[in-house]
């Protein structure tokens, strides 16, 4: 007759315990495995729609996705990208070729160049005050970058084949040869931060274009500061803001778009004040404040380098 086993005996507590230990051990090393791998493709993922946005600023790709050339009249037309010179060629065609990302990345390469001023106005690169873009990024970028020492700016490199082998150094020592200035604008809307940009001519006025590509405002209200038809109101806003009789005095003048409550036809009439103003969104009054504070804030400590701009351009 077979023998019966005795019963097992029950694990100890410190048997569970340790064995709690390990699992929790060897699932937060999975974890920090997985956030460690994804770390750098998160990254190069931000950095590339960061360029994207700065590129819809600027009016160089279309919030639809396909490149665009600005015309001096302010007319679009519809371009795709040479890959042997990255250069933007215009097209007649009703359904222009989407951008690839590709594209996308090394226009960004040829045309964007980081560059920092400070408070009398002076421009430097990077290397020169040497400071590493992505540090310099990750440190400051939910402060924003307007009341830091040296605050960050972009500029944009004509559509020019030559222009795109210039560096950094040497695009600062060329700003009235340039396409434009990307300037980084943050604050506060009504539930959280916001982030974007504003692009302005190389005379340091006029605007070209805005993008925000960070909030959380409510859908089909203040989040529509997100929406082409919405933005595109900005092109040819003044930045420095009129006097009631239209005459600026750059040093003084009060800086900023400003984001009506209602129309600005309504508000402003035919005063010169319309000129710096844009269309205000339904039902999001308090959006509109934050969203004008943040351009009030984030451009006027960059008031001496965009005067020197006006001035190297008058």
């Amino acid at each position: 007759m077979a023998q019966k086993s005795s019963p097992r005996a029950p694990h100890s507590d410190l048997q569970v315990l340790l064995f709690i230990v390990a699992l929790c051990f060897t699932c937060a090393l999975l974890l920090a495995g997985v956030a460690y791998t994804l770390r750098v493709p998160q990254k190069l993922a931000k950095e590339f729609d960061q360029s994207k946005q700065m590129l819809i600023a600027a009016k160089i790709l279309s919030p639809s996705g396909y490149f665009e050339i600005l015309e001096e009249d302010g007319a679009m037309i519809p371009a795709q990208f040479e890959e042997a010179t990255k250069l933007l060629v215009s097209v007649d065609e009703e359904d222009p070729p989407l951008a690839t990302e590709d594209q996308i990345q090394a226009l960004s390469d040829a045309r964007i160049r980081p560059l920092l001023t400070n408070k009398e106005g002076n421009v430097f690169t990077l290397e020169e005050k040497d400071l590493d873009l992505t540090e310099y990024l990750e440190k400051n970028q939910k402060t924003g970058y307007a009341n830091l020492p040296l605050k960050l700016f972009y500029v944009m490199l004509p559509n020019k084949q030559e222009a795109f082998t210039k560096t950094a150094k040497e695009a600062a020592d060329s700003l009235d040869a340039i396409y434009s200035v990307v300037i980084p604008v943050s604050g506060f809307g009504l539930w959280a931060p916001i982030y974007g940009f504003l692009a302005v001519e190389p005379n340091g006025d006029t605007v070209i274009g805005t993008t925000w590509y960070e909030q959380a405002e409510t859908p089909g209200l203040g989040a529509n500061i997100s929406e082409p038809n919405w933005q595109k109101q900005f092109y040819g806003k003044l930045i420095f803001q009129e006097s009631p009789g239209g005459e600026v005095d750059f040093q003084t003048a009060e800086m900023g778009i400003i984001v009506v409550k209602g129309k600005v036809q309504d508000v402003y009439g035919s005063s010169p004040k319309g000129r710096s103003a844009v269309d205000g969104m339904s039902g999001a009054t308090l959006t509109g404040d934050g969203v004008t504070d943040a351009y009030r804030n984030s451009l006027t400590p960059y008031r001496e380098f965009l005067i020197k701009l006006e001035e190297d351009k008058s």
